[in-house]
């Protein structure tokens, strides 16, 4: 079986793993309906479709939104109410799964894929989903509006990436907030409209899927790029001591790539390593992967059975950088870097070499091998 392409996935709570429609309007009109009969608050109570666009948001600004021409103490009293119901009704008859979700998290563990969960929800909530929904099972870290050093979505992302140790991850969601998320730290999103309102079903995104069971294959196209260039490479069970070079633009991630391809080479029986530098070809068995920057590639090439050359659109190199979380200052360094990175790559381009690949990563899940 070939390796699933990415350390970790990080998902979305509601609409993405669960299914919150199943619970959230009843109980929260129920306790509206309580709150306004005690306050004598005679005003329309909002529908599922406005119940369900305040899920995957922050629910003190949603009820803010929603509830702007109540006093605060009643929208307090409210949002208070309205929590409390959903969590008392979690606790008594737990909640359901989306379709897909029991078997792509059993799937992804089983790989030893490491899972994670951002949610704008309170810790009670996270908590009694991850024991009452039963995603525990499978979802090792869990992070919510409460937790330590945490202001929004972008936080909990970068703060699991932290816990596990990795930038191989994609992040799941239905709403462009998990998208936002997802790319404030550089990663791909995968994006699963529900249909719940808010203007979240034409988000852009890395993948857009019709139902969780698509996650793992569409993932999978990372992999089979992969595999196209191992192939293109010729290398093999009976391969040793090959030596190949990749390169790329700035942020294009060719270093998280040259891990990936060593990682897929391991997967086919073959002994591969990534090395800074190259050692002696004598004797060696296993396929060297030199993660090469493009000032140092151009020297490497001439004595290297390969060489893969990463590209990404200026639109997403720009993105990502942004993505470093620092400011301007990572973004104006590529932009003073990105021309003569072009240059040099245009140079190493050989047409009559097939060993010599280039690969659009402008899309991390499925880098598209040209």
């Amino acid at each position: 079986m070939t390796g699933f392409p990415f350390d970790a996935v990080l998902f979305d709570l509601d609409g993405t793993l669960v299914a919150t429609d199943r619970f959230w309007p009843d109980v929260a009109r129920a306790a509206t309906l309580r709150v306004f009969r005690e306050r004598g608050i005679s005003r329309d109570i909002p529908g599922a479709p406005e119940w369900m666009a305040m899920v995957g948001h922050p629910l003190a600004q949603a009820f803010e939104a929603t509830f702007d021409d109540l006093d605060q103490d009643s929208r307090e009293a409210l949002l208070v109410a309205c929590a409390e119901a959903g969590h008392a009704q979690l606790d008594r008859h737990g909640a359901t799964l989306l379709a897909g979700v029991t078997e792509t998290l059993a799937e992804l563990a089983s790989r030893g894929v490491r899972l994670g969960i951002a949610s704008n929800c309170a810790p009670e909530y996270l908590e009694l989903m991850l024991a009452r929904a039963g995603l525990g099972r499978w979802i090792e870290e869990g992070r919510c509006l409460a937790s330590p050093g945490v202001r929004d979505k972008a936080d909990m992302i970068e703060d699991l990436l932290l816990t596990f140790g990795t930038r191989s991850a994609v992040m799941v969601g239905d709403r462009a907030g998990d998208r936002d998320a997802a790319w404030a730290n550089g990663l791909p999103h995968v994006h699963i409209p529900r249909g719940y309102g808010g203007g979240d079903d034409g988000v852009e995104a890395e993948a857009v899927l019709a139902g969780m069971e698509q996650l793992v294959p569409a993932c999978m196209g990372r992999a089979t790029a992969l595999e196209a260039c191992i192939q293109r490479l010729g290398v093999g069970p009976l391969s040793g001591g090959e030596r190949i070079v990749v390169t790329g633009l700035p942020l294009a991630g060719s270093s998280q790539f040259a891990a990936d391809l060593a990682g897929c080479l391991g997967a086919a029986n073959v002994p591969a390593e990534v090395v800074s530098g190259f050692g002696t070809r004598a004797g060696a068995e296993a396929v060297q992967v030199l993660d090469a920057p493009l000032e140092r590639a151009a020297a490497l090439a001439p004595g290297a059975d390969g060489l893969i050359a990463l590209t990404a659109d200026t639109e997403v190199l720009e993105r990502r950088a942004r993505g470093q979380r620092a400011g301007l200052e990572p973004l104006e360094r590529l932009m003073e870097a990105l021309p003569p990175a072009r240059a040099q790559l245009e140079a190493l381009h050989s047409p009559g070499e097939p060993r010599w690949i280039r690969v659009d990563a402008s899309n991390a899940v499925a880098p598209r091998v040209t």
